[in-house]
């Protein structure tokens, strides 16, 4: 009797042991799920916001490849137009940030060029740049602004007396130092004043993929021959100040304004000397490169050489003109 009890009272203890090991195990478990609940989640990353807009002129031309950058504290995005004048960037963070334009060359803004704009998550804000093309002086090849020399006396010499007949150098081909008298086209000999007289004015306006070119010119020589060129440079340059030709211009050869082949870069003078003329061109360029100076050639047998090299005997620079 008393082994049978013992069996009894020895299951009875197995199953409450059993149970009391359960129980701990299930409140272990719950206790750890609880203490899991309360660690912090992992945080989601904010969706940031972006801003986008146009760059345009007061006439509604559009301006590609004109660089705008969002700034907030060392955080800089960067964008530049399309070929409809319009730019998108994604912002890093939201937040009140800085949104400036670098000005294409030769023009000022109309509306400010830096503003503050809020970026708010997953929301999209607005800014046009509204901006103006300047005229840029056209600079006489000459004194200060002279390159390399090359309007020269008879002797080879910087001419002084303004009755002095003028006479072109060579300065890139073959015999170097070549003197050309530079003739109107009815043949007299210029003189220094004559090659004084001229002055004047460009102004470029851009216009998506293409611009126009409008050179108003005058004291030019009378029905003298002339082209245009883009003599493209990866630095700026002061008006006068010395250029590289080896080191500074982006293109061994300039392009001329309009077709590649030269045929669309001439003016002829009136028989007073004015070039009022606009010219075209396939590019926005203000936003090319970095700095640009447009050459204006007179050709000194009236004779034009297409869009490649031009015989040095052959011209001289009467203008200059900068765009940076």
């Amino acid at each position: 009797m008393y082994v049978k009890e013992s069996i009894f009272l020895l299951g009875v203890l197995k199953k409450v042991l059993l149970g009391i090991f359960v129980f701990l195990a299930i409140l272990v478990q719950l206790c750890c799920s609880s203490s899991d609940d309360t660690q912090d989640p992992i945080p989601i990353p904010e969706e940031t916001g972006f801003v986008s807009g146009t760059v345009k002129d007061e006439d509604g031309n559009l301006y590609p490849e004109a660089e705008v950058s969002l700034n907030i504290g060392n955080e800089t995005s960067t964008a530049v137009t399309n070929s409809e004048g319009e730019f998108s960037i994604k912002a890093k963070s939201n937040g009140n940030h800085s949104l400036s334009l670098k000005l294409p060359l030769a023009t000022e803004a109309v509306t400010s060029a830096s503003v503050s704009v809020n970026i708010v998550e997953n929301t999209e804000s607005n800014v046009d740049f509204v901006i103006r093309p300047q005229a840029v002086t056209a600079h006489l090849n000459f004194g200060d602004v002279q390159l390399l020399e090359e309007i020269v006396d008879g002797d080879g010499n910087t001419p002084t007396a303004s009755n002095e007949p003028l006479y072109a150098a060579n300065i890139f081909d073959a015999p170097l130092g070549l003197l050309t008298a530079i003739k109107a086209p009815d043949e007299h000999h210029i003189t220094l004043s004559e090659f004084k007289m001229a002055k004047g004015e460009l102004m470029v306006h851009c216009n998506g993929d293409s611009a126009t070119v409008h050179a108003m010119l005058e004291g030019m020589i009378p029905n003298g021959t002339y082209t245009f060129w883009l003599a493209y440079l990866n630095k700026t340059r002061k008006v006068g100040e010395s250029i590289d030709f080896m080191n500074d211009f982006v293109n061994q050869t300039n392009p001329p304004i309009g077709a590649s082949n030269g045929t669309e870069n001439i003016a002829v003078a009136d028989a007073s000397g004015v070039i009022d003329v606009i010219l075209e061109h396939n590019s926005c360029i203000l936003t090319d490169e970095l700095a640009l100076v447009i050459p204006v050639l007179y050709h000194l047998n009236g004779k034009t050489f297409g869009g490649g090299h031009v015989p040095d005997p052959e011209e001289m620079v009467h203008m200059l003109a900068y765009f940076q």
